[in-house]
């Protein structure tokens, strides 16, 4: 790996840090719903989130100097409007300098979003899978190679952390057949993408310095790979094409990592469901579209005000950030399901990471909502990635159904702590049924 950035002196990038994570500490401490969600230390937040909710369609959060939203209806218009975007007017982020080392990957305004598109549309120069269907059946044959793998390892009632070795790995070995990344240049290519994996993360919550300090390195190392990958190849003299594959990159690998390691606990917890997925592989479309309505790969969406503008009421000035609950927005009463957000309408008590929310069950026979669930395919910085990212884990629970049908969680899953964007896992722990598994991945395909 390349050496840590110089550019900002350790010392006041961990002060920084440290200012910032005191001044959400201390909001927390003041009942701040919001400055709690970004503290992260409640396996659920879904409590918070529904405190949110009660303050009206647009909550405004102090010392974050953040206005924070649950509502369908404030999402849809915020994501919509010519006057939010990811930067401001002058082309910067909202906190930059409270969150420095937060990675520069996904910085990208509508304009930018637009120029790096052509680069990777569906046939294009960065993704030569012609359509969805295309990549789904390539990453699909990925999915059983990498699932040799851990059948293997799951041998003999054994146990494996499903997000190390496959909810991650599959990711990454799709973006590196996508982008012609070279097998030489594999292994840095799949180290430093796994180095971003805290990019969303820390554009909303600090990170540890050295964590910090890791992922700006990481992203540099992901920089060069890419510049290597594509300097022998005509696209790779067009002056976007690299910052284009470094944002598709960033923008897929975590969020389908975490689609994923959502989507088998969700699956695992209702045996029904995942029984009736073994049994119809067909239905890993279904299951992405329950997960992304339950368990949300991005739970916090934010976007900048590039001028003065009004919303829900409230005057939001230039430069000023709006934060959208997803999870919360897909359980908005007046969104697509109807079912009441909390089960007797009051929030949890102060300080309290407990409470019951009430939504409507996963469900893989529920017909496709109208709206379908809020998320990646409106999201600004995910109009490259979001295909690819659900793409990818259609293939990787279909794979998964097919090749392990007798899996089961063997405990509890385990989140990352200062993870209030991904809610992204550090362990998934699994095994399988013995006499449920296919020996290879040839006789799966067959």
């Amino acid at each position: 790996m390349s050496p840590a950035p110089t550019t900002d002196d350790p010392a006041t990038v961990g002060r920084r840090l440290q200012l910032t994570r005191a001044t959400q500490w201390f909001a927390g401490t003041m009942d701040d719903p919001y400055a709690l969600l970004l503290r992260a230390e409640t396996t659920d937040p879904a409590p918070y989130e529904e405190r949110i909710r009660a303050h009206g369609p647009l909550f405004r959060s102090e010392l974050p100097d953040t206005w924070v939203t649950a509502s369908r209806a404030v999402a849809d218009e915020v994501i919509a409007a010519p006057a939010f975007d990811w930067l401001t007017a002058d082309g910067r982020r909202p906190g930059a300098r409270e969150l420095p080392l937060s990675g520069t990957a996904l910085d990208a305004d509508r304009a930018r979003c637009e120029r790096y598109g052509a680069f990777t549309a569906w046939g294009g120069p960065l993704m030569p899978a012609p359509h969805g269907a295309a990549l789904r059946e390539s990453a699909e044959r990925l999915a059983h190679v990498l699932l040799d793998g851990v059948a293997a390892a799951l041998a003999d009632g054994a146990t494996a952390d499903l997000v190390d070795a496959y909810a991650r790995r599959l990711p990454a070995l799709v973006l590196r057949d996508q982008l012609g990344v070279p097998g030489e240049s594999a292994a840095a290519f799949d180290e430093a993408l796994a180095g971003c994996r805290r990019t969303l993360d820390s554009v909303l919550c600090p990170q540890l310095l050295p964590d910090a300090v890791a992922g700006a390195r990481a992203e540099s190392e992901l920089t060069a790979v890419l510049a290597s990958a594509l300097g022998g190849t005509p696209v790779g003299r067009e002056p976007d094409a690299v910052a284009a594959a470094r944002t598709l990159a960033v923008g897929a690998a975590e969020p389908a990592t975490t689609l994923i390691a959502n989507a088998v606990q969700e699956l695992l917890a209702h045996p029904g469901q995942w029984a009736a997925l073994a049994q119809d592989p067909a239905l890993a479309a279904a299951a992405v579209t329950e997960t992304l309505r339950v368990a949300p790969p991005v739970r916090l969406e934010w976007r900048a005000a590039r001028e003065d503008t009004e919303v829900a009421g409230e005057r939001i000035p230039a430069h000023g950030r709006v934060v959208i609950l997803v999870a919360a927005v897909n359980r908005d009463p007046a969104g697509h399901d109807g079912i009441p957000a909390s089960g007797n309408g009051v929030p949890p008590a102060s300080g309290s990471g407990g409470g019951h929310i009430r939504t409507a069950p996963f469900d893989l026979a529920r017909p496709e909502p109208v709206p379908g669930p809020f998320g990646l395919p409106g999201d600004l910085h995910f109009s490259l990635a979001g295909p690819l990212v659900r793409a990818v884990a259609e293939a990787a629970l279909g794979a998964l159904a097919v090749r392990l049908p007798g899996l089961r969680a063997t405990g509890p899953a385990v989140r990352r702590r200062r993870s209030p964007v991904l809610h992204g896992h550090a362990r998934l722990p699994v095994a399988a049924a013995p006499a449920a598994r296919t020996p290879t991945a040839t006789a799966a395909r067959n």
